[in-house]
């Protein structure tokens, strides 16, 4: 109902201000029509959460479409204060739609990535690229994290940023990423990867941003074993 509001308000916008400018009618019908469709997008998408059944479009139209109402969203939440809150409550609104899809996935299908801040701000030994550096100090949480990963067998990476983490998945391609982060990487990272599901794992931050940041094991085992079940809980 109201992506259809959209499009003929749209319509009736473009034949009006536009007169005889065929291509400025055209131009703005297209923007209304791209504006409905991510309308119709986000009521599917709130549509299964209520009813606890996917009902929304595959990830590569899902994703874009939710990228542009997000933006908009966020700026408003910015103008409000409430730009940090805002952006939790997409990545939680984000993994439960990935948990309402009931992927099934083999180990080497998903990938962990970790960042940098992770690790013990003062250890000498670099895992950025081999996890296997790690000498298990149990300073930081990587050894409590590679030890419950490699039991389950999926790809996992320490990563420096964001770009190396997209090169990262153009090389291996996996077809689910569970990422630990801070808010704005990991909203940067799930519109990044369009063709990938994403479920993002805010970073705790008990000395502040980007210095012996901590993750949860337990959610983080929980991410993985919905891939590797298929099962919305576990």
């Amino acid at each position: 109902m109201l992506s259809a509001v959209l499009l003929i308000s749209g319509v009736a916008a473009a034949v009006y201000f536009s007169g005889n400018n065929t291509v400025l009618a055209g131009s703005l019908l297209l923007v209304l029509i791209f504006f409905s469709l991510a309308a119709i997008n986000l009521l599917l998408n709130l549509l299964s959460l209520l009813v606890k059944k996917n009902l929304a479009f595959p990830v590569r139209i899902n994703r874009p479409l939710s990228g542009v109402l997000y933006k908009v969203s966020a700026f408003l939440a910015g103008l409000a204060g409430l730009r940090e809150r805002f952006t939790a409550s997409f990545i939680a609104f984000n993994a439960s739609l990935v948990r309402l899809k009931n992927i099934l996935l083999e180990p080497g299908e998903i990938l962990v990535l970790l960042p940098r801040c992770i690790q013990n701000g003062d250890c000498r030994y670099n895992i950025v690229n081999n996890l296997d550096n790690c000498i298990s100090c149990g300073k930081c949480d990587v050894k409590a994290i590679r030890e419950e990963v490699k039991v389950k067998g999926v790809n996992i990476a320490v990563v420096t940023g964001g770009s190396q983490a997209r090169a990262l998945v153009n090389k291996l391609r996996p077809k689910a990423v569970i990422a630990v982060a801070c808010e704005r990487e990991l909203v940067s990272g799930i519109f990044d990867v369009p063709g990938c599901e994403v479920v993002g794992l805010i970073n705790e931050r008990p000395e502040g941003p980007c210095l012996n940041t901590r993750a949860s094991v337990s959610k983080l085992k929980e991410a993985i074993d919905i891939f590797l079940t298929g099962r919305q809980n576990v």
